[in-house]
């Protein structure tokens, strides 16, 4: 049985709206492969980007066979093609829709990181280097250095803890002309242990929900064998809530939204979805206007 699963225009809002999303995947019947229809789909933010990875992903474990998209706005195909969906996910997914003429990615960009794989620290170091040569362009020092360092942070957690190998990485920036700021989007994703799975492995059970490990690993709790989280999840949220932003940490059925310490808003009883998933938004001035 082929399945038609539509996606709504929600992968381009915030991280609660994506879980709208989510919703769908985990309601979604078993079927021998999977279309994802992606004709309501006006834009697309990191975050959204990460769902579809996980989303594809998932439903090609479950059915054993590549997931078809169809549909596909020209302006969400180009999208998508910049960002090296169709290149780093040509296990999972394929598209059913050609682009319009040639297209190609330019390794040049200083507004996006594509979606890059976290398998170890040599990849976690590729990934600095090029966001630094990416955001050098936009970001006064101090709030580089607070971007560099939370990328550092999550991506070591996916290849440290998750045990999933096909980890993702991808980061846009926007610009915000009449506030004069840059509005940095970071996304990582993994289908792997997820944060509970990674606190009792080194703790054993300490919480009776999912919600319990997030707020345990967001008040300094690692999985790290030194019992030193580097940053850690708490200076993530630190740097995120200086540089005006938020950050969201989602985990099986449960999530956490901070803006700052003290800030921090529980989420239970999502949509089932294996491993981490987390998104970071930065704001700074635009020194170059």
């Amino acid at each position: 049985m082929l399945m038609t699963l539509r996606v709504p225009d929600l992968l381009g809002g915030d991280a609660q709206s994506v879980e709208g999303f989510y919703s769908i995947l985990d309601s979604a019947p078993l079927a021998d492969q999977y279309v994802l229809d992606l004709g309501s789909v006006s834009f697309l933010k990191p975050y959204g980007v990460v769902a579809l990875v996980m989303a594809v992903r998932q439903l090609a474990a479950l059915s054993g066979r590549i997931v078809h998209l169809t549909n596909l706005p020209d302006q969400v195909h180009l999208y998508l093609h910049r960002m090296g969906l169709f290149e780093v996910c040509s296990d999972w997914l394929r598209p059913l829709d050609m682009l319009d003429g040639e297209w190609a990615r330019s390794p040049y960009t200083q507004s996006l990181l594509e979606i890059t794989m976290i398998t170890g620290p040599e990849d976690v170091g590729i990934v600095v280097s090029r966001a630094e040569r990416i955001f050098s362009h936009w970001l006064m020092v101090s709030d580089l250095h607070g971007l560099l360092s939370v990328i550092s942070e999550l991506c070591a957690n996916v290849y440290e803890h998750s045990g999933d190998v096909h980890g993702c990485v991808l980061i846009q920036k926007y610009e915000a002309i009449k506030l004069k700021q840059a509005i940095v989007n970071l996304a990582v994703g993994d289908l792997g242990r997820g944060v509970r799975g990674s606190l009792v492995a080194r703790y054993g059970e300490i919480g009776q929900e999912p919600l319990d490990y997030l707020r345990e690993a967001m008040i300094g709790r690692t999985a790290r064998a030194s019992g030193h989280g580097g940053l850690g999840l708490r200076r993530v949220e630190q740097i995120a809530a200086s540089a005006g932003g938020y950050a969201w940490l989602r985990s099986e059925t449960a999530a956490i939204l901070t803006q700052g310490p003290g800030t921090a808003q529980g989420y239970s009883n999502l949509a089932s979805v294996p491993g981490t998933q987390v998104t970071v938004e930065l704001r700074a001035p635009l020194f170059h206007i």
